[in-house]
């Protein structure tokens, strides 16, 4: 599908829900896009404060207030706050319930490192963008004595199984091929680009592989200088491999780059549709598939990727408010605050895709990121989330029912050295746990 097709289908499903967006304005704040270090100190309550009622702009479409939470509840809420595990750290709350209003803000509006709450930016992005049933899609043509393989952006092709190179190669050998004199990729999907703005080194391979068209176990099967500079070279040459073990003589056959495919299709693998990696991408958190879900909605292009969802965000009030390096939440150009999160998601639930988004979180003490998390009676199968982990960084925003039967809605980000930050993930789980009230 073209840019110009994505953005028309992207435009009819926000007419549906035109209603959220009427009287909007999305504001820029002037000045850096960074974090107000002059506000990130930790402001505890020092007692129960009036809910606010929160109306789009100034921290999304909030509803009416129509009563103060319990006395007993808003206190949990507030003593679970000044957890010593929150002190010295930068922190950005919100918590929102239904009918209460915002039950907590602790620096709400503060822009902070979300590590992996980025997913939920690419997936929103995605799933207004690209037609649910859109896939990736690998192709391997002939043309005289030439075998090139078209790369499509698959982040989830394997070396080995159903959904591999070793597949391909097999449906080449029964297409009668026997030999070929050139083995060449064309991976001009995407841009060339290995990494992401605001990457560090050290990220490929450990955190994520180079980035690619031809993405093949996520790009981290081979750590050599050669093929993290090239990962489509080195994949077509396990792919040349493939083809000799099922008897495709390739002999001394050219490894090389294509810049256009001609000739016959003879073999052809196709992704699961976008629905299904989006969901898995925010389960698992998955790096790879992140990245090529952003660069396919910007047609091969992260920047474009970027700036196409920001356009999404714009009715909801939260396009551009925010500042994005990548798809997957490594980017240290990543700043968003916890208000911003929070009522994102809270407006967003009422888009045509809004319950595949939920669908795809993951599940307290049951699934994907959370499976070993908020395993309490009143959470567990209870608060859907997405999490977020990186090195000083800790996040969690998502949805939950209160012990009262009221929709919540939250984020919680905690950013400082290492150790703090990490040794910080249980208290923003009691945080969690206190909001969502006792039975």
């Amino acid at each position: 599908m073209s840019r110009l097709g994505r953005i028309s289908r992207m435009l009819i499903q926000l007419a549906a829900i035109s209603a959220l967006a009427a009287g909007c304005t999305a504001v820029d704040e002037p000045g850096s896009r960074g974090p107000d270090r002059s506000s990130t100190t930790t402001t505890l309550p020092a007692e129960a404060s009036a809910p606010i009622s929160l109306s789009c702009g100034t921290g999304g479409a909030g509803g009416e207030v129509d009563t103060a939470l319990s006395a007993p509840h808003q206190a949990a809420i507030d003593d679970a706050l000044r957890a010593p595990e929150f002190h010295g750290l930068d922190i950005s709350v919100s918590i929102w319930i239904d009918g209460h209003g915002e039950v907590a803000a602790v620096n709400p509006d503060t822009r902070l490192l979300p590590a992996s709450n980025q997913k939920l930016f690419t997936a929103i992005g995605a799933l207004a963008t690209l037609p649910g049933d859109h896939r990736f899609v690998t192709e391997v043509r002939h043309d005289d004595g030439v075998l090139t393989l078209v790369a499509g952006g698959d982040p989830t092709l394997r070396l080995s199984g159903a959904h591999s190179l070793a597949a391909l190669a097999r449906q080449v050998a029964e297409r009668g091929i026997t030999g070929a004199e050139v083995v060449a990729v064309d991976a001009s999907h995407f841009e060339f680009n290995r990494m992401a703005v605001g990457w560090q080194d050290w990220h490929i391979p450990d955190y994520v592989g180079p980035l690619s068209a031809f993405t093949v176990n996520d790009n981290r099967h081979r750590t050599d200088d050669d093929y993290l500079f090239s990962p489509a070279i080195g994949n077509l040459e396990a792919f040349a491999s493939a083809l000799r073990s099922v008897g495709v003589d390739i002999g001394g056959a050219r490894i090389e780059p294509a810049t256009e495919a001609r000739g016959e299709v003879v073999a052809t693998l196709r992704s699961a549709p976008v629905s299904t990696l989006v969901a898995d991408m925010l389960t698992r958190s998955d790096n790879e598939t992140a990245e090529a879900l952003l660069r396919e909605v910007g047609d091969g292009s992260t920047a474009t990727g970027i700036t196409t969802v920001d356009s999404v965000l714009d009715p909801y009030c939260q396009g551009r408010s925010g500042a994005s390096g990548d798809g997957s939440g490594l980017s240290r150009a990543n700043l968003r605050s916890a208000r911003e999160w929070r009522s994102l998601l809270q407006a967003v639930a009422a888009a045509p895709w809004g319950n595949e988004l939920r669908a795809g979180l993951p599940v307290a003490g049951r699934t994907g990121t959370l499976a070993g998390r908020l395993g309490g009676q009143t959470t567990r199968g209870n608060v859907t989330a997405k999490t977020g982990s990186i090195i000083g960084g800790q996040a969690l925003s998502g949805y939950a029912t209160t012990a009262e039967g009221r929709e919540m809605v939250f984020s919680i980000i905690v950013n400082g050295d290492a150790v703090s930050a990490r040794a910080a993930r249980p208290a923003i789980d009691a945080l969690v746990t206190a909001a969502v009230g006792e039975t």
